[in-house]
């Protein structure tokens, strides 16, 4: 690589000599001197430009240790320099300042258009770095994406995916890279950013009969047991928050919710939970919630549909024993 570029370098470096020893030091080619002139300037600026950007290159290798992030570094820099090329060209070979004007008009339309997408990316990144409306180890949900922020790069962000096929907030082991374009979208639901937990619920359905009063103050008093100490660090969170946001409640107590259903009662025990624990937490109250619940004999968990198929099934299955039983009768007669 080295020796290719030194080689790049010295046709480069020959071509101009060349320009320039035909220009000042003979009479070929004496007719078109406006026109030598600038292919000189031109060589000369390609020149410099190479020059620039294998510096660039090489003070990249030893800043930067990531590969992806080197190259997309590199890429952003050949780009940039290219550009630059390009206008310096239409700066030397358009004098006039019309047919200028219209040189950068079209050069402009071209790249945005081709560029276009890197080009929001590049904003994005800007967007992001600039507002925070989320940092890495934030878990955030972007076009139907939840995961946790592991990288945030100039172009993208890397996230560490949860969810789809896997139940709960667990991590599916995929990483996925999003363009930073997204920003300039799409809205960003962030679960961490200023107040670190989130309302969950745990669904208790009682068949109608059940002491469902006795049933609230038991799960009450179980949930407090596990939420206390979330409750008192959520609430001095949201009373933080209210310097900086309008807060208009800060009850965060464990509740229960219930009302009258078709299929029985529908108890929804609401408490606070970091977003990071929401699956062991809710594992930890509902087995707690069932074994107290199995110790009560006026307390049964299921609801009027499931009771009904239990006992529609034991008359079909009653009914074809006794028809059984009357054709073996009727064989052996």
């Amino acid at each position: 690589m080295g020796i290719l570029r030194g080689l790049n370098t010295l046709i480069l470096l020959f071509i101009a000599i060349l320009i320039a020893y035909i220009h000042y030091f003979t009479d070929y080619l004496s007719g078109h001197g406006p026109i030598l002139t600038k292919a000189l300037q031109s060589v000369i600026i390609v020149l410099i430009f190479y020059i620039i950007k294998n510096f660039i290159e090489d003070v990249t290798k030893t800043k930067i240790h990531d590969a992806k992030e080197r190259y997309t570094f590199r890429k952003t820099v050949s780009i940039i320099i290219t550009i630059v090329v390009i206008a310096s060209f239409f700066v030397i070979w358009f004098t006039e300042t019309t047919q200028l004007i219209i040189a950068y008009g079209i050069l402009s339309a071209g790249i945005a258009i081709a560029l276009q997408d890197l080009l929001k990316s590049l904003a994005g990144g800007f967007v992001i770095f600039f507002s925070r409306p989320f940092r890495a180890g934030d878990r955030i949900e972007v076009e139907g994406v939840i995961g946790d922020v592991l990288d945030i790069r100039n172009f993208s962000t890397t996230i560490m995916e949860i969810g789809e096929w896997v139940d709960g907030d667990q991590y599916t082991g995929r990483i996925i890279q999003i363009p930073n374009s997204f920003i300039l979208n799409q809205s960003v639901k962030n679960y961490t950013k200023d107040f670190l937990f989130i309302w969950d619920e745990v669904r208790i359905m009682l068949v109608y009969g059940s002491k469902w009063k006795k049933a609230e103050d038991i799960a009450l008093k179980i949930s407090k047991e596990i939420t206390n100490d979330l409750e008192m660090s959520a609430k001095k969170e949201l009373v933080n928050m209210g310097d900086k946001y309008f807060i208009t409640s800060y009850d965060v107590e464990t509740r229960i919710y219930t009302k009258i259903t078709d299929n029985g009662l529908d108890m929804r025990l609401r408490y606070v939970v970091d977003p990071r624990q929401r699956r062991t937490t809710k594992k930890l109250l509902v087995q707690k919630l069932l074994y107290a619940f199995d110790q009560e004999e006026n307390i049964e968990v299921g609801s009027i549909t499931s009771v009904e198929i239990l006992d529609s099934s034991k008359i079909k299955v009653s009914g074809l024993v006794e028809i059984e039983q009357v054709n073996e009768t009727q064989s052996t007669k």
